[in-house]
Parts: C-alpha cells; structure tokens; sequence
C-alpha cells in the first residue's frame, strides 16, 4: 500500500499537468477564435459602412432628380402660361408687368433650381462610398 501512494501522487500530478496543459490549450484555442471573431466584426462593420454610404448616396440622388425633374416642370408650365395667355386689351399696365415680371422669375428661378441639383447630383454620384475620405453626412452638409 505505501508502494502506491507514490504512484498514485505522481499519476495524480501528471494527470494535473495535462489538464493544465489542455487548460492551456482551451485557452490558446478561444483566443484565436476571439481575434478571428473580431476580425470578421471589423470587415463585417464596413461593409455595413459601405452600404449605408451608398444608401445615403443614392437617397440623396433620388431627392436631387426628383427636385430637378419638378422644377423643370414647374418652369415649362410657367413658360407655356407666359406665352400662350390671351390677355385682353384692356388689362392694367401694372397688373400686366407684375404677370410678366412674376412669370419670368418663376421661369429663371426653377432652371437655376433645376441646375443647382443637378450639378449636386454630379457631385454626389462621385462620391467614392468605398474609400470615404470624408463621412457622408459631412460630404452632404459641405455641398
């Protein structure tokens, strides 16, 4: 029995190595997987960057052809008024130039509208949604 013992305390300390060798090697083992987890997070948060920047940018380009496409109808119905209105002979003077004066600012007024958004939406669609120099939002406020 006393003969025992000590190859009973050596098997124990040996099996206690092992188990914090495997300890050791559990734990090697999560730290891999925890840095191969973060990495695919990282890559897994720009692409979700990437598409927000091109869903703010197509956003954007919507709302841009939409007011262009509006004022250059705005500015086509007010020019066909200005020329085909029938006025009668005895209208106002005043009442006519403030027509024609109100008529004509519509008119240039909705082209240059018409122009801002489109040379906006060149410079939006040139937006580079994958390298992002700046965030979209700032991109937008400084245009």
């Amino acid at each position: 029995e006393f003969l025992l013992l000590p190859n009973f305390s050596r098997l124990t300390m040996l099996s206690g190595g092992f188990s914090a060798g495997m300890e050791m090697a559990d734990m090697a083992w999560e730290m891999k997987c925890r840095e191969e987890d973060m990495k695919q997070r990282a890559l897994e948060n720009e692409r979700r960057a990437i598409d927000d920047a091109r869903r703010s940018v197509d956003e954007k380009a919507q709302q841009l052809k939409a007011v262009s496409n509006q004022s250059a109808l705005i500015a086509g119905f007010s020019m066909v008024v200005l020329v085909e209105v029938q006025i009668p002979k005895n209208m106002n003077p005043v009442l006519l130039v403030t027509f024609g004066c109100t008529t004509a600012a519509v008119v240039g007024l909705m082209l240059t509208a018409m122009l801002n958004s489109t040379f906006m939406l060149v410079a939006i669609l040139r937006y580079d949604c994958v390298q992002r120099e700046v965030p979209f939002a700032k991109f937008w406020r400084t245009r």
